[in-house]
């Protein structure tokens, strides 16, 4: 048997598969709380890298609602899976843990900042002709989003300019 208390409390729900933004219209009709964190990244679509924001948390999001009074609703919301539960019991998340995430998230959105590269620190070719090439990086160009990188060819080092995203850390 599943344990409930009762009173307002965060909880986390699971959504099916790429239906966050259905559940969340959908439990916020019901004049419930949600919260629903976004990341906003940089992902490749189609040869180009664009910003996109996706979910923080695929298929989770969160819920403050008092289960005796809306559970069911919530439940059998069109989109949700089920709540996220430990054994028998629904997991309840303290406000606090949902508000630092919030904090985190002005806006409602994350940002990813990666930790920038340092001269001389060796690197990988992602992408690109020369795809699995380790290079030493050299600086980041000026107003565009573009590195340039120190590639051993024909016994020598080359400078070659490319997109920040074809490059990793080795």
């Amino acid at each position: 048997m599943l344990e409930v208390e009762a009173g307002l409390r965060w909880y986390v729900i699971r959504a099916k598969l790429r239906k966050e933004t259905v559940v969340e219209r959908r439990i916020g009709d019901l004049g419930l709380e949600v919260f629903l964190p976004w990341l906003r990244c940089r992902r490749r679509v189609g040869s180009r890298y664009q910003w996109v924001l996706s979910p923080l948390f695929p298929g989770y999001l969160f819920c403050r609602l008092d289960l005796l009074l809306s559970g069911k609703a919530v439940r059998y919301a069109p989109g949700v899976k089920d709540f996220v539960k430990f054994g028998n019991r629904i997991a309840e998340v303290g406000e606090d843990v949902v508000q630092d995430i919030r904090d985190r998230c002005p806006g409602g959105v994350a940002e990813l900042r990666l930790r920038p590269y340092q001269a001389g620190e060796p690197v990988l070719v992602r992408e690109g002709p020369f795809a699995g090439l380790g290079a030493i990086f050299e600086r980041e160009m000026a107003g565009s989003d573009r590195v340039a990188i120190l590639l051993e060819l024909l016994g020598r080092q080359t400078r070659l300019v490319l997109s920040s995203e074809m490059i990793a850390r080795v």
